[in-house]
């Protein structure tokens, strides 16, 4: 073994160290994540670069060889986005190496800066006719199909990231209380959300029905699972997506079901603080890009929306609700559903508004 190979194979331990970091961050998909790093760890010893004398000029070497197409290997070149998550793991991760004192200096004070592209204009948020055909996609006579059904209604109803709808668990569940318990979720908290009248619904139609028939041995308490009798991956609900978009004359993903959700909510009379609250936004700001509302006439009516608006604080700061002797002990969970409502279609109860089967 020479010199060099010698000295970098004591990167070992940290490589693995960096490794478990990313496991933790990237609970979905830590692999694809992984590989992206492992890549430029690769091409700095091919190189002859030990880390401790990174610098700028190597990643940009970096850079040029993956433009060039030299460092490919399914594909002849990678496109400019691709790129992009390579330069983006690598600036990480020589971020990284600083904030742990490996280099004196920081290759890159902003690691997150990628070279200059061109940005896709922001696409149109879903409308209620859009997500009404999304929903009615499912084939309610297969197992998969009442999965997919609670995915699409949990996703939409409670605006779910892709990788915390992938991570659900059956202890992640309260059907009694309508909330779902998120843990790990991206910004490192653990949030409770509602879950809309629907999405409970075909929730437990498929934990009565469908699941049952997917469980497997090494299932465990995965929520959900696919017809190979394995537990469903974040690549596995990107697919889902992408197949039933086929079907439509639009195209849609997962997250903008996200987006669908933040803007119906906020043209339906709801407060950004309540949405940023739902969406775990730590930034308010986050919040308003999700929350494109369109200006439409004429309005939605104030009961349409499938989240009771909050009510303003009293004085004191606490938030009225009205007493009934009946009512079951409520949940820490800072969301609530609305209650029955006498008051018909129109009424703050009418499953969004949309008829469903």
């Amino acid at each position: 073994m020479s010199s060099f190979e010698d000295r970098f194979s004591k990167w070992e331990p940290h490589f693995e160290e960096y490794r478990r970091f990313l496991r933790s961050r990237h609970k979905a998909a830590p692999r694809k994540v992984i590989a992206k790093v492992e890549k430029f760890w690769r091409f700095l010893q091919d190189q002859g670069i030990l880390p401790d004398v990174l610098q700028s000029s190597h990643i940009e070497a970096f850079a040029q060889a993956l433009h060039a197409g030299s460092l490919c290997i399914d594909v002849d070149r990678y496109q400019d986005s691709t790129v992009n998550v390579y330069l983006n793991a690598a600036k990480l991760w020589s971020h990284h190496l600083y904030r742990k004192g490996f280099v004196l200096q920081d290759p890159l004070p902003d690691p997150r800066a990628l070279p200059p592209h061109k940005k896709r204009p922001p696409q149109e948020p879903l409308t209620m006719d859009q997500v009404h055909q999304v929903l009615q996609l499912p084939d309610l006579s297969k197992p998969w199909g009442l999965r997919d059904r609670a995915i699409l209604e949990l996703v939409y109803g409670s605006g779910l990231r892709i990788n915390e709808a992938a991570s659900i668990t059956l202890n992640s569940i309260d059907l009694e209380e309508c909330h779902l318990h998120l843990k790990n979720t991206k910004n490192g908290w653990d949030r409770c959300v509602p879950i809309t009248r629907p999405a409970a619904s075909f929730l437990e139609r498929y934990l009565q029905e469908g699941r049952h028939h997917m469980q497997g041995p090494r299932t465990g308490a995965a929520l959900w699972l696919t017809y190979h009798r394995r537990v469903l991956q974040t690549d596995t609900l990107t697919d889902l997506a992408a197949v039933y978009s086929t079907q439509l004359d639009f195209k849609f993903t997962m997250h903008q079901l996200r987006h669908a959700c933040a803007t119906h909510l906020l043209e339906a009379g709801a407060g950004i603080g309540l949405i940023a609250e739902l969406l775990g936004h730590s930034d308010i700001e986050s919040t308003g890009l999700y929350a494109r509302a369109r200006r439409r006439q004429p309005p939605v009516r104030p009961g349409a929306t499938h989240f009771k608006r909050a009510k303003a604080p009293d004085h004191e700061g606490n938030r009225p609700h009205k007493t009934n002797t009946n009512e079951r002990k409520r949940s820490p969970c800072p969301f609530h559903l609305p209650e029955p409502s006498p008051s018909g279609p129109s009424g703050p109860n009418h499953r969004r508004a949309r008829n469903l089967p």
